[in-house]
């Protein structure tokens, strides 16, 4: 509901000139992961699994990279489907608990996985003809910052 008086709705907008904090890393996000596909050719959902992946020691269950993911289990499998299909990554039942499956990449998706990381290096140097390194250091202290809190009041 709109409050004729403010001009806002339900009160949710800033009064003064406080700094819209969410709102910025939102956009952010979006921005930085739109880029990062078109420079990679990849999907940044896909490429944080196959990081997981990439420094799992052995194979994975899909329950256990959900949770690493913070997503549903079932989107995590349709995931792993797409990267089977595109032999990246190599599927096998627990052979004690047929409903349980481990995934580990190939060595196809460890290769894709090295390029595209090397591209992500790449990404994120060229951010500090924007930042500077300085600047870089102190945004991921500050963005780390954030995301410890945020998890906190998980």
């Amino acid at each position: 509901m709109v409050d004729s008086e403010r001009g806002d709705s339900d009160g949710l907008q800033h009064r003064g000139d406080e700094p819209h904090l969410l709102r910025e890393v939102f956009r952010t996000y979006q921005v930085l992961m739109s880029g990062f596909a078109r420079a990679t050719g990849m999907p940044s959902s896909r490429f944080a699994l196959m990081r997981l992946l990439a420094n799992a020691e052995g194979d994975v269950g899909i329950t256990d990279l959900a949770r690493q993911l913070g997503i549903n289990p079932a989107a995590v499998t349709r995931q792993v489907q797409e990267l089977e299909a595109d032999h990246l990554v190599k599927r096998r039942a627990d052979p004690k608990d047929g409903r349980r499956t481990y995934v580990a990449l190939s060595t196809k998706g460890r290769k894709q996985f090295e390029e595209i990381h090397a591209r992500t290096h790449e990404l994120e140097s060229s951010l500090t003809s924007v930042l500077g390194a300085e600047e870089m250091k102190r945004a991921a202290v500050v963005l780390s910052k954030l995301r410890t809190f945020v998890e906190g009041r998980r």
